[in-house]
This record gives C-alpha cells, structure tokens and sequence, in this order.
C-alpha cells in the first residue's frame, strides 16, 4: 500500500461517492457577485464562456441555466419537434431523454455496447426510420462514443447529432473534446460533476447560426443583438451569475481537479483491470475518459449489486448504483400516454422495448468512489476490500 491507515475501521470516515471540490475562490466569487446586486448572467459568465471555450476547443459558448436545459435548447436550435424520432441510449440519466420529450420527440432507445456501455453504433442504423431527425449519444461516465461511427451514420441518413456531455468534462478523442463532433454539445455543471456550479449548463458549438439562436432562444427569443424584439418564442434558461463565478473559478482550477480523477481511474484500472469477476468499462483507442463515474459490471451471477455494495459500506466504502432502472422503465415512460403530449403525438409502448446489453449493465454494475478528494492509500484500501470480498467468500 501507499501508506496504511492508521485508525481502526470502526474509527474511519466513510469514503465518498460524491464529494464537492469547492474551495476559497469559489466562495471569494460568489461573495462578489452578491455584493455587486448583479446577479444574473454577468461577467462571470462570459468569462466563463471565454474559459471553456479554450478548454474544449469549441468556437461558441453559450452558458444556460443546468444540462437539461442546454439539452432542450440544443434540440429545439436543431428544429426537433413533434413526432421527430431521436435515437439515444436507456442507459443514462433521464434527463437525455426527457429533454426529447419536451419537445414532443420520440425517444428511440437503442440498446449499448456492453463493453463501452455508450450507444452501440451497429444498432444505430436498423433503427433509423423516416421519422428519424438525430441522433443523441450520451459519453456515459465521461466514456467518449464512437463518434467516428456514429458522424458516417449521421451524415449518411442527414441526421442531426446532439452530443449529451454532462458528464464528460475532459473526455476526448484523439486530443479533440467531446461536443466538438456532432453539430452541438451540451454540458452539465451540476454538484455531483467533474466540474461544478451548483446547477448550470453550456452549450457548445463550431457554427454562428446556431450560436445566434441559442443566444435568443434562452432569453425568451430576443434578439441576441439587443433589443425588446422578440423573434422567436424562447425560454428563460439564463443562468445566474452565482453559478457561472462558480464555474468560472472551477475554470481556473480544473486542470489540479480533473488531473487528481484521472489519477484516480487509472489506478482504479490498473489494479482492477485484469480481474475476472468484474468487467471494467472499456475505452476504445484514441479516447480519453473525463473519469467522472467508475462503475464496474460484476461477472459473477451469484453476487448481487445490493449484496457487494452492503458490504462496502460495512468498511466504509461508499457505493450504489447509479442507473438500475432504464429509462424506457421508468414508471413515465412505462404509462407515457399520461404525459400531455400524448395528446398530439403517437408515443411508442415503452414496455415492449427490450435492450438487453443495457438490461445487463443496469442489474449488474455498482459504483466505486471516484472524487478528487481521494489518495492513493484510499484507492488501495478500496481495492483490497473489494478484492477480498471476492476472493474469499
């Protein structure tokens, strides 16, 4: 071990699934903000634009108020609209497909590859239909999609792709950030994030027609250019300048925060990775996690989740899972003709999808502490646990 520790299991705190890395700045920032009475999208937040733009290499960005609403504005900049079908993934939070919803699009879930855990690109195409309009892949845990394959798909059938990003700061692909591939990306900052703001969300994107609508369209479509004209019918989605200071510090510290997790995983990996019983999230070549979440698959039918992670949290170990019901089973889905839009679109029977490969990771996986508060002696201690459990039960 790097080092042991020193208390008794009895005496040890419990090592988080979550931990906020909010120091000083942060809290100097916000103080500012509220002292300055300005307090909605100000300076904090085009300096936060200005930042995250160079982070991720995209041309525009557009902060708003969370992901989900970077979701929603994505798809309505893209036109999406009653009736569109949006391939994604059951295997996220269900956010990526609500934000669908919300537009009166169809969610059209297509199952995962069991080894990336991210939409299966060879199940992409059969599933396309005239009603088909994009594609939404989810970079699930900071694992980056095959985007190569999934951009051939898309520009084949003139398909529309919306990167879901909200946990992928820092995920790249032969150097390139992810949100960066398809036509927008949008980003989640939200407390449990790589990245944090509380809530607050951004938009990324490489065209400055699409920028201009997002601009107008978050600010009930006013003219981006100023002005009470409004041209479109929009949205409140600005964000607060209390959450862009947020960001925008965590801007300036990113590269200590997301260095400390990628340390973490890499561990986490090299230990692991050539274990059995588990099936650790695989990274194709050229892609970089963000190493936001670690959740291994267990390969061994006798052991549950539930059992293992009980067990964890007797030695002090944090662990759940995270996304054991899909979202095509989530009690709305499963009665989708309550929802309101049900009144003009002709929603599919959710209960007669089946993803198996997802059906799998969902039963099966359980998460390990991943936050950027954790040393090395922690990971050894987490490793050795969940090896034992293992290899002597």
């Amino acid at each position: 071990m790097h080092g042991s520790f020193l208390i008794t299991i009895k005496k040890m705190k419990d090592i988080p699934v979550v931990d906020v890395n909010i120091a000083e700045q942060e809290l100097k920032a916000v103080e500012e903000v509220v002292k300055s009475r300005y307090l909605i999208e100000g300076k904090n937040a085009r300096e936060f634009e200005k930042k995250f733009g160079q982070f991720t290499g995209s041309k525009y960005v557009s902060t708003v108020t969370n992901g989900t609403c970077a979701l929603h504005l994505a798809l309505t900049a893209m036109d999406i609209g009653p009736g569109d079908e949006v391939i994604t993934t059951p295997f996220t939070f269900i956010a990526s497909s609500n934000s669908i919803l919300f537009n009166g699009a169809i969610p059209k879930f297509v199952d995962v590859d069991p080894e990336t855990f991210n939409l299966d690109p060879n199940k992409i195409e059969q599933a396309i239909t005239e009603k088909t309009k994009a594609i939404m892949p989810v970079h699930i845990f900071g694992n980056p999609c095959n985007m190569q394959e999934i951009m051939e798909i898309a520009e084949k059938h003139d398909l529309k792709v919306i990167e879901d990003c909200a946990q992928a700061h820092d995920a790249r692909i032969n150097g390139v950030h992810v949100g960066n591939f398809g036509d927008i990306g949008s980003f989640s900052f939200y407390g449990t994030k790589n990245l944090v703001g509380g809530e607050g969300g951004a938009i990324v994107c490489n065209s400055e027609e699409v920028y201009d609508k997002i601009q107008s369209l978050k600010n009930h479509g006013r003219d981006p250019k100023g002005g009470y004209n409004h041209y479109r019918i929009g949205f409140n989605y600005r964000i607060t300048d209390m959450s862009a200071a947020i960001m925008n510090v965590q801007m300036d510290r990113a590269e200590k925060i997301l260095a400390r997790r990628h340390r973490n995983g890499n561990l986490y990996r090299k230990i692991l990775g050539e274990q059995k019983f588990l099936r650790l999230q695989k990274q194709l070549p050229g892609h970089q996690m963000s190493d936001y979440i670690f959740a291994p698959v267990i390969n061994d039918p006798s052991i549950t989740p539930q059992d293992l992670i009980k067990y964890l949290k007797i030695n002090h170990i944090s662990s759940r899972t995270i996304y054991s019901v899909l979202s095509y089973e989530q009690p709305a889905y499963q009665n989708i003709n309550n929802f309101y839009m049900a009144r003009v679109v002709n929603f599919p029977d959710y209960s007669k999808t089946h993803c198996p490969n997802a059906e799998h990771i969902a039963r099966n996986h359980f998460e390990l502490p991943m936050v950027s508060s954790m040393t090395d002696s922690q990971i050894d201690y987490i490793t050795e646990t969940l090896l034992k459990y293992f290899t002597e039960r």
